[in-house]
């Protein structure tokens, strides 16, 4: 089972150190546009193999994690140059199976349509949470995160100016998103390319 982590202020000596069997790093862009507002994470690891929650916590001031189920309805055949991570929060009238209901079935087929530049797409459905947001300084106490949305563009220029196809597709993606969203958090992130990070021994 895939996992994820979001760590805020990277510690680089510990990050450097990681090695893993198909680990990879994704680090936040110096100019992160309209989300710089917000509070994004630093880096994005993804891996494979079991991990142990205390393994991660050292990794940066704040550490959310979780085992997720990755579907992926658009791959690139190149990496992005960019990634825009959002990390979900389901609508209060939703249970965690009536957003993922929502989130694979109802919003997919809109954002395949409507985001004209978008070159890979990863919807990374949350099973369990491996460090969850309750720990003593963080910003949000009770905060549950349902999925990881994961939008990567070619090039920035597609993020910029080719998210939606039209000011009709901003607008339908706009009313679905908050049918089954809670509104957007602060901690949406855009992300470089991914790095490999070097396996064991």
């Amino acid at each position: 089972m895939t996992w994820l982590a979001a760590i805020w202020d990277p510690d680089g000596q510990a990050l450097a150190e990681l090695r893993g069997d198909g680990l990879t790093v994704q680090r936040a862009l110096d100019d992160q546009g309209r989300y710089g507002a917000g509070r994004p994470f630093g880096v994005l690891l993804r891996g494979e193999d079991p991990v142990a929650p205390a393994a991660l916590r050292s990794l940066g001031s704040r550490v959310r994690a979780w085992r997720v189920e990755e579907h992926a309805p658009r791959t690139a055949t190149e990496a992005c140059a960019v990634t825009m991570t959002a990390l979900m929060r389901r609508h209060p009238d939703l249970d965690h199976a009536g957003f993922v209901e929502h989130w694979l079935y109802r919003h997919r087929p809109l954002a395949l349509a409507h985001h004209e530049g978008l070159a890979d797409y990863r919807q990374c459905v949350v099973v369990e949470a491996l460090i969850t947001g309750g720990e003593a300084g963080d910003y949000e106490v009770d905060d549950e995160v349902d999925g990881v949305a994961r939008l990567g563009f070619a090039t920035r220029a597609d993020l910029d100016h080719r998210f939606y196809d039209s000011d009709e597709g901003r607008r339908v993606i706009g009313e679905d998103v908050r049918r089954f969203m809670a509104g957007p958090g602060p901690d949406t992130t855009l992300l470089g390319p991914p790095e490999r990070v070097a396996a064991p021994g």
